[in-house]
């Protein structure tokens, strides 16, 4: 089923994906954002073999770290331009491991708050759910 999301405004979009363009992580993980949204974000990173465990699956932490980006720049949708957001707490439930890529994590803003805001995420391999999270950001006002 496809994702029903508000759209952003082309200045909100240019905002967000000029963060995306500066986030080295982004760039050296291969991730790609085909989709953002007000309070949403899907991003989409490929399986290099450099991040698999030593069983040959993909590291946990990867997918944390995945999961953490698309739920960030979603609430980033949300947050002035002079704010800045820092993730505080995160829990991931890992469901299935992920053989190959790509990986796809689908992030939506549970509550838009004044100083925390809750995230969720789910990260899928293909059809299959591979992982569910739940990230609190802090906002922090600009000094």
């Amino acid at each position: 089923m496809p994702e029903v999301y508000q759209p952003l405004t082309p200045e909100q979009e240019a905002a967000v994906r000029a963060r995306i363009t500066n986030n080295p992580f982004i760039i050296s993980m291969g991730i790609e954002v085909p989709e953002l949204g007000l309070g949403y974000a899907r991003f989409v990173m490929p399986f290099k073999p450099g991040l698999a465990n030593s069983i040959g699956l993909l590291q946990g932490g990867m997918i944390a770290a995945l999961a953490d980006e698309a739920v960030a720049y979603a609430l980033w949708s949300l947050v002035p331009e002079e704010e800045l957001i820092s993730t505080v707490e995160l829990k991931v439930n890992f469901l299935a491991p992920v053989r190959q890529g790509p990986v796809e994590a689908i992030a939506r803003i549970a509550k838009r708050g004044g100083t925390l805001s809750l995230g969720e995420v789910e990260v899928w391999e293909k059809d299959r759910l591979a992982a569910k999270g739940l990230f609190t950001y802090i906002h922090l006002k600009p000094r």
